[in-house]
């Protein structure tokens, strides 16, 4: 074991740091430091990972298949761990003609058990040297790009979590809110988790989705109910809520996504849908920075008939839809989403006219990456 190793970990581009940035001198890189990526190994050191195909930003760098990691070496994940994929030698789909290992024709949306290893290395320009160059070009800032090559790859199940899956570790799970043996509980495939015990759900609860976020301790003394087989867990330190939109209007939510901007117009995006906040831009401490931010809104939830935010750059007098709207709202600060918050895009959902280029010298979070922007030649 090399003395005074110090292991850097690339969780993401533009990480935030305490304090000051560390400089790593690059000749004692693979001697005194190590470098550390997504996926908790040094660059270089072959894992097998698990988790699912979607198509990256066909803006920047980031395009292409990628993978939502959900499983490395064995242990389940659900820090949001997005990736970049490039083939070892054959191409994907591609049949091995000169050795090496066929790899699959990768379909969008399925999961993979893929073996390989993370690299990676700079790309884009300095927002110092993009001034000096005085030269209009499609780029993005300087930044640490990884991607991980895919030496074999093999579909297989897709993963659905359950509380085993993260001893001592708290998680997100989902499921339906069942009344059993007198608890309130949060029922999975083969698995329950008490929320509430000693009381059932209340009549408007009773069998919606809902999602519980904690420790998981297993409890052997929920006797068994002929109608009702499973593993039984007590959350512990922990909540739950009502998932869906549409059964939390009238109510007080809690809801964790991404606050976005466009032409002035301000709005949030929660797992897939965006919706309003009021009065979002005149929150206390809110500012232009917090374009694309995890947050936590709250406040009351209602439905209206609000400006379409999909024609904010087509009109100015947009039409009128039926919009969520967080009313009475506050927000607080999040240093990053779990994957389970964030929606499995379509192709190219990330690059849609509701997110606008991000100059080089802005920062984005882990897994946003700058996009492509045209700057012109200066007068």
């Amino acid at each position: 074991m090399r003395a005074n190793c110090l292991a850097i970990l690339l969780l993401s581009t533009f990480a935030s740091f305490a304090g000051e940035p560390q400089n790593v001198p690059i000749e004692k890189l693979g001697q005194e430091f190590e470098l550390v990526g997504k996926l908790h190994a040094p660059l270089g050191t072959v894992v097998s990972v698990v988790g699912v195909a979607l198509e990256g930003s066909f803006k920047g760098y980031e395009g292409g298949p990628n993978l939502r990691v959900q499983q490395i070496q064995g242990k389940y994940y659900q820090q949001d761990i997005q990736i970049v994929l490039k083939p070892y030698f054959n191409d994907w789909g591609e049949k091995a003609t000169v050795g090496g290992h066929a790899l699959p024709k990768l379909k969008i949306g399925e999961t993979y058990k893929l073996e390989g290893y993370e690299t990676g290395g700079f790309v884009g320009i300095p927002s110092e040297a993009y001034k000096l160059g005085n030269l209009m070009i499609q780029t993005t800032g300087h930044y640490f790009r990884h991607h991980f090559v895919v030496i074999k790859a093999e579909p297989t199940k897709p993963i659905s979590y359950a509380p085993w899956m993260f001893s001592g570790e708290k998680a997100l799970l989902f499921g339906i809110a069942k009344s059993v043996a007198g608890d309130s509980a949060l029922v999975g495939d083969d698995w329950a988790v008490v929320v509430k015990r000693g009381e059932k759900w209340e009549d408007d609860i009773e069998g919606k989705k809902i999602e519980s976020y904690g420790f998981y301790n297993p409890d052997a003394t929920w006797k068994d109910n002929p109608n009702f087989a499973s593993k039984k867990f007590d959350l512990v330190d922990g909540w739950w809520r009502l998932v869906k939109l549409a059964d939390q209007v009238g109510r007080k939510v809690s809801l964790r996504g991404r606050a976005r901007s466009l032409n002035g117009v301000w709005w949030f995006h929660y797992r897939g849908t965006d919706l309003y906040v009021e009065g979002m831009e005149k929150l206390p401490g809110w500012t232009g920075e917090n374009h694309w931010r995890p947050m936590q809104i709250e406040g009351r939830l209602e439905q209206a008939r609000l400006p379409r935010l999909d024609q904010v750059s087509l009109k100015s007098d947009r039409d009128l839809r039926d919009y969520f709207i967080v009313r009475e709202p506050s927000w607080k600060p999040l240093s990053a989403l779990l994957a389970p918050e964030r929606a499995f895009p379509p192709k190219a959902e990330q690059d849609s006219a509701d997110q606008p280029a991000t100059a080089p010298e802005s920062r984005p979070d882990s897994n946003e990456k700058p996009k492509p922007r045209s700057e012109g030649r200066s007068q």
